[in-house]
């Protein structure tokens, strides 16, 4: 039974098991003395009374140096009598699991010692040891709409930039730019302003970028204008007169960003001059070379077929200009679209989201290790053979040569082991297929990972041992809630049912359809990555077919330019070429005259030629 209990914190014993072994820098120590002296010890250290009566502490070494750097004579502490073993689990689990608060607990907690108990914000800083920047920073997140708050709190939130923009919008306008953010991404008649990221889906995410795009207040001025009157009152622009601005400029300017924007990107579309481009950006908001022009630098001069070409900074929303030269022949000429500039359209939302795709992974990997240990007793020794091939092409799989590298403990470790005792093999087949199996099951996987995912390989293994066939049934609530509404429509249809109106109603239907029975659908089966492997591999071959057109091109073209009759005809085309040796003898005066027969093999030639080496001449 714990008690509270007032002691001297000098009197206090150190724990020689304290897992926090770093010492705290002094300056940590002042802080954390400097809140206790603002708000006392909140959180006693925890003790035990060892059987001379003395005190030694369990948690709290930190808390207890702070105290006594403080001045304080007395402290309280929870005392246990009871050595129950879990001291050092409790020492640790103190410091690995405490967590800080996130940024809109602290606000609010803020905002309650302002306005309920009447705190300043330098009796704030002072206690809660922050700066008044920071403290400022916390104040802007009242001004966000409780959406962003929610992404703030789970780590996918906007940077302080980003925060002050928002902040400088109402909350209505906010709300309205989130729902049409997430208007897809809600069951019918839920309000998508509402819409809270999903936690356990990494790929819920915002681009705050372009999110605050839409709500900056920033004035736009007529005199970065491409656009004439006529242009402007298309688009609904109104100029206001900056009546504090320079009185040699043109001063007027308009808040609507999206009618600023619309305006400049007509003039590229339909007004720019005569013979010039219209280009596409980057990701960035730099131009994009156009398809048969190159770049004018300052050293390459002009000349009189250069063509301007003009862009929209994404950013300043000013129309840029770059000078091109056409390259290419005039027929390919053609000029490029003009595409929308940031924000890009919004991003469809795929059929199953990525936790519903790592939940595939993990039920694949279930159902591969199942198929592979059904075939312990009878695989066929080549599909053992042709499975270890496929295994040594996983992503996860690296193989060493002699690095000195030390394997971890595994299942082909235990193979080893097994199957050379003592250095020579046990010849017993099913001792060798059982291993075989255990260790493709041991690390072949279909995790969604980039570093520990088997890839493709693990599927077709997969295949070739009829995984498909241990795949439980995959109609359940936690799996079909990881499909957006396109996607859920389409394996409603697949089943031979009607689409609904909401995907609710559509899972419903679909659990209901297939009761006791047996569902996976077609993404997540084995059998799907046949088609996707076939397609790669024609890639393969077409990359392979067209190396080797250009191989025999340039060898065809090498033998029209060098095919040379002896050894000085070689040299005079070396002497052509140029380089570091380019004109000294090859042969010596004293050499027998029977070595300067020469044979160039028209394959070095064309070999060299495409390694851009110089031409060495082999004597036979």
């Amino acid at each position: 039974m714990d008690e509270l209990r007032l002691v001297d914190p000098n009197t206090l014993i150190a724990n020689p098991n304290n897992p926090r072994q770093t010492k705290p820098g002094q300056a940590s120590i002042r802080q954390l003395a400097l809140n206790i002296r603002a708000v006392g010890l909140v959180h006693p250290p925890r003790v035990r009374e060892l059987g001379d009566g003395s005190l030694m502490i369990i948690a709290g070494h930190r808390r207890t140096e702070a105290a006594i750097y403080a001045g304080l004579t007395e402290i309280q502490v929870h005392v246990t009598k009871i050595d129950n073993g879990l001291e050092d689990l409790a020492a640790a689990s103190e410091n690995m699991i405490r967590e800080g608060m996130t940024e809109p607990d602290q606000w609010r907690a803020v905002t309650r010692m302002r306005e309920e108990l009447g705190y300043t914000d330098q009796q704030l800083c002072m206690a809660l040891m922050i700066t008044p920047a920071y403290l400022k920073g916390l104040s802007l997140l009242a001004r966000l709409h409780p959406p962003i708050l929610h992404a703030i709190e789970i780590g996918r939130g906007p940077d302080l930039k980003e925060r002050r923009t928002l902040a400088l919008s109402s909350l209505e306008d906010q709300a309205a730019a989130w729902a049409e953010m997430f208007a897809e991404s809600v069951e019918e008649g839920e309000d998508p302003a509402g819409y809270r990221l999903n936690a356990d889906d990494p790929e819920d995410i915002v681009n705050w970028r372009d999110f605050t795009w839409h709500l900056q207040q920033d004035e736009w001025y007529a005199r970065d204008a491409r656009f004439d009157d006529a242009l402007a009152q298309k688009h609904g622009i109104v100029w206001i007169e900056d009546l504090f601005g320079q009185g040699d400029e043109d001063n007027r300017y308009v808040t609507d960003a999206s009618a600023f924007r619309a305006a400049q990107e007509d003039w590229i579309a339909e007004h720019r001059p005569e013979g010039t481009l219209a280009l596409e950006t980057g990701e960035y908001g730099s131009p994009l070379r156009p398809e048969g022009y190159n770049f004018v630098t300052r050293w390459m001069g002009e000349q009189d077929t250069d063509v301007a070409g003009y862009w929209l900074n994404p950013n300043t929303l000013k129309i840029e200009e770059q000078t091109f030269r056409y390259t290419g022949e005039e027929t390919l000429r053609s000029e490029p679209r003009v595409v929308e500039q940031t924000p890009p359209p919004k991003k469809e939302r795929a059929d199953i989201s990525g936790t519903g795709l790592k939940m595939i992974g993990s039920v694949r990997t279930l159902a591969l290790k199942k198929a592979l240990t059904a075939k312990s007793e009878d695989a066929d020794p080549w599909d053992l053979v042709a499975g270890l091939l496929l295994a040594l092409n996983a992503n996860n799989v690296h193989i060493y040569g002699s690095s000195g590298r030390s394997p971890y403990e595994n299942a082909v470790k235990t193979a080893m082991e097994a199957l050379f005792p003592e250095g020579e093999l046990v010849r017993d087949e099913a001792l060798i297929r059982r291993h075989a199996l255990e260790s493709l099951a041991g690390f072949m996987n279909c995790e969604v990972s980039m570093h520990s995912g088997s890839g493709m390989a693990a599927e077709l293994l997969g295949c070739l041992f009829n995984a498909d066939a241990h795949m439980p049934t995959m109609a359940d609530e936690a799996f079909l809630k990881t499909y957006s509404k396109p996607g859920i429509t389409k394996a409603v249809q697949a089943h031979g049912l009607a689409p609904l109106n909401t995907g609710k109603e559509m899972r419903a239907a679909l659990l209901n359809a297939v009761g006791d029975g047996h569902w996976v659908p077609e993404a997540a089966g084995f059998a799907q990555a046949i088609g996707a492997w076939t397609e790669e591999v024609r890639e393969q071959q077409a990359r392979r077919a067209k190396w080797v057109g250009l191989k025999d091109e340039l060898e065809d073209g090498d033998e029209d330019d060098l095919n040379c009759a002896d050894a000085e005809d070689l040299e005079n085309v070396m002497d052509e070429e140029g380089g570091e040796d380019a004109g000294e003898p090859d042969v010596t005066e004293n050499e027998p005259t029977e070595t300067r027969d020469l044979v160039v093999p028209q394959e070095l030639v064309a070999m060299q030629a495409a390694m851009g080496g110089r031409l060495e001449i082999l004597r036979v």
